[in-house]
């Protein structure tokens, strides 16, 4: 029995390789053919407006440099929409320039990157603490259409995708982003589809969301040319990121849809929208972040603030100790830790802890009155780590009155 199973086995072996052998060249025919992944992509053409140029705003250009503000930087980016020197490129540059003019006379330091010029090394560098970002370009989809993953820039033979910008980006705090790209603000101009209100939100959340993740207190999107322009006016007037949205003429308050931004408590998705072509409606002007605060709240210089800024304490002879609270803050977001020193020719009233602290953190000081009649008095100085700090230095006199009587007046209460 043993010699007749040998070759039995021999032969299911031999007949088996050769099942292998002609399986595998198939397996690999079969791979060669799975589809590849959709390679990133954009419209054959950037949002369009309707032939008729945006209005002309009779207000001059505010160069408003009373705005209590740091030096602040801006870098502009403009990708080839039909090559380096077509006409949508040209009138890409020109209306960034419009943008550029009105930063430079706010006293904005501006760095321009338009194509040809579009090297991402080059843009990374300059990003770096940059409080606004601006991008004029064709939108990126990154898998098929109708309902796409979309964002990104589209630069001079380099798709830069959000993943990308959220990785090499380190853009100041509170930065303000805008952009002119099809899906930025919702619609396309390759929308096959009518785009509903959830594919408007989708979209500019994708598009939005690595300079949300960032830390940007602001991104506008618009297709018309002199939108930044007028945002950057509007912000440097004064008015909040919000206003600043609702005063540009493309706002519409009737056709506008409000929600709130996922996953970022105090952020708005504001989205307007305009019925110009097939398929209505187009989603061309877009709002995300925090629309109460203005550029002044936003980058007014890092300091220390100490509050309140004097304490006097008015006390008869032997009275019960009082308390008192000192806080120390930062107007930044960057953390810093502080010393106190407590000064005067006698001090055997007064007691302040603690001498040392982080930003946040509150001195508790306890007065307590003496025997004597008289005035006694004492400094308190408070000293931050970080002397680049604006009011890094303060000096807070505390003030102790020993009076025979205190006299307390009340004051009538009229009751219904």
């Amino acid at each position: 029995m043993l010699t007749r199973r040998f070759p039995l086995l021999r032969l299911a072996l031999i007949l088996s390789l050769l099942l292998a052998v002609r399986l595998e060249p198939a397996s690999a025919a079969m791979t060669a053919n799975a589809p590849a992944p959709p390679a990133p992509r954009t419209p054959p053409y950037p949002p369009i407006t309707p032939p008729q140029p945006a209005p002309e705003l009779a207000e001059a250009s505010a160069g408003s440099l009373s705005l209590q503000l740091p030096p602040l930087k801006a870098v502009l980016l403009v990708g080839p929409i039909d090559g380096d020197t077509g006409s949508g490129t040209m009138a890409a540059k020109q209306d960034m320039d419009l943008a550029a003019s009105e930063l430079a006379a706010n006293g904005v330091t501006v760095y321009k990157f338009y194509t040809p010029n579009n090297d991402w090394a080059q843009i990374r560098a300059a990003a770096s603490g940059a409080h606004f970002l601006f991008y004029r370009g064709h939108g990126i989809y990154w898998s098929p259409m109708p309902y796409p993953e979309v964002g990104g820039f589209a630069l001079k033979d380099n798709f830069v995708s959000s993943a990308t910008i959220r990785n090499d980006l380190k853009l100041a705090p509170n930065a303000i982003v805008m952009l002119y790209a099809c899906f930025s603000a919702g619609s396309s101009s390759n929308d096959p589809i009518s785009v509903t209100s959830a594919e408007a939100q989708r979209r500019v959340v994708q598009y939005s969301a690595p300079f949300v993740d960032l830390g940007a207190a602001g991104y506008y999107a618009d297709w018309y040319g002199n939108a930044f322009q007028m945002y950057v006016r509007y912000l440097f007037q004064g008015k909040t990121l919000g206003q600043a949205y609702e005063t540009y003429f493309d706002f519409n308050g009737s056709t506008v849809e409000r929600y709130g931004y996922p996953a970022h408590p105090g952020m708005v998705l504001w989205l307007d929208k305009d019925y110009w072509y097939q398929p209505p409606p187009q989603y061309n002007n877009a709002f995300v972040g925090q629309p109460a605060r203005t550029l002044t709240e936003l980058f007014r210089p890092p300091a220390m603030e100490v509050s309140p800024a004097a304490l006097m304490a008015l006390a008869t002879p032997s009275a019960a100790p009082m308390t008192h609270t000192l806080s120390v803050t930062g107007v930044s977001t960057e953390a810093f830790t502080w010393t106190a020193t407590l000064s005067g020719a006698d001090l055997t009233w007064l007691r302040v802890a603690p001498l040392s602290g982080l930003s946040g953190e509150a001195l508790t000081i306890a007065v307590t009155p003496t025997t004597a009649l008289g005035e006694y008095g004492a400094s308190l100085r408070i000293v931050a780590s970080n002397l680049q700090l604006e009011n890094a230095d303060q000096t807070i006199a505390i003030t102790l009155r020993v009076v025979e009587h205190v006299w307390t007046t009340y004051l009538p209460v009229a009751m219904r």
